[in-house]
């Protein structure tokens, strides 16, 4: 079995087999306490755990060599020709290197001005799965300049959900 449904239909199965024959209360008392057992043993097992920034990071860095990469804002850059008071490893390199690697990923707002905002304000209606590169108008306005820190494939409605207005 692979998935989590595949042991719940097992689970079910066990169950109506377990009922369709007559028991003591004791024993049915006992085969629930059980079945709760097992079930929680699946939920934990199929729990999804975070992404780490490792794991976002993997295809990206794994270009680079390993350890040439900076943290500069939150973002993940190229280290050669960063500065490390500018980075946010701040010159302790391996060490913060590995616990930021290994913390999870937490996506980073949109940093829009208010002209970006606005126009992109007016495709929030569009379906939840209409992308930049979907209308020419952005695309044009992205090629011209704006929405910098957005790529072509990012969904308009994560960017609406995710976004902060700078000055």
């Amino acid at each position: 079995m692979k998935t989590k449904q595949e042991y719940i239909d097992t689970l079910v199965c066990i169950i109506k087999e377990y009922y369709s024959t007559i028991r003591s209360p004791e024993e049915t008392n006992k085969f629930n306490s059980y079945f709760r057992l097992f079930k929680e043993l699946i939920d934990e097992h199929f729990k999804e755990k975070p992404e780490t920034n490792f794991e976002h990071y993997f295809e990206y860095l794994s270009k680079l060599n390993m350890s040439d990469f900076a943290l500069i804002d939150g973002r993940v850059v190229q280290c050669l020709g960063t500065h490390c008071r500018g980075c946010d490893f701040n010159g302790d390199c391996i060490e913060r290197k590995f616990k930021w690697l290994k913390q999870p990923y937490e996506k980073l707002p949109y940093k829009l001005s208010q002209f970006e905002f606005d126009i992109i304000q007016t495709y929030r209606d569009c379906h939840e799965s209409c992308k930049i590169s979907e209308f020419k108008q952005l695309i044009e306005l992205k090629d011209k300049g704006y929405f910098k820190c957005i790529d072509h494939d990012t969904k308009i409605q994560d960017v609406l959900e995710n976004c902060e207005v700078i000055q």
